[in-house]
């Protein structure tokens, strides 16, 4: 597999094209193999960022994606748990407001369990009230 593979990043480029630039992000699969140490947010990007045109071997593509998410999340140094991890958190960032981002990032939190724990810490009532028990407040 000779070929370097492009993103197109909605371009509508050929994503397997024979002698295309690669962006600086991502380089051919031969490059790649060698820099298992790179940053996994950048394969990460990679890998939500891939899209192929219609007409490109599907085949080739399946492998690709395969090949980005594997250097996303590598399986050969994560468990499932951390691999699992990764996933909910992603999404979780996704479906919260701006400001739980921010919150959840300048923590550096990296699993589901930190990222309770930081919800439980940081949680703030939205609306203070007094509660009676029994009469006394």
């Amino acid at each position: 597999m000779a070929a370097n593979w492009t993103l197109s990043w909605g371009q509508g480029g050929p994503c397997n094209s024979p002698g295309s630039d690669t962006p600086r992000s991502v380089a051919s699969p031969e490059t790649q193999l060698g820099n298992h140490d790179r940053n996994p947010e950048t394969w990460h990007m990679n890998f939500r960022m891939f899209s192929c045109p219609e007409e490109s071997d599907p085949i080739q593509a399946l492998r690709k994606l395969t090949e980005l998410c594997h250097l996303w999340l590598r399986p050969d140094l994560h468990t499932k748990e951390q691999i699992l991890d990764m996933l909910v958190m992603e999404q979780f960032m996704i479906s919260m407001p701006q400001e739980l981002q921010v919150l959840v990032k300048v923590n550096g939190v990296q699993s589901c369990k930190d990222l309770e724990d930081l919800l439980r810490n940081n949680r703030r009532p939205k609306k203070w009230s007094i509660v009676n028990l029994l009469g006394k407040e």
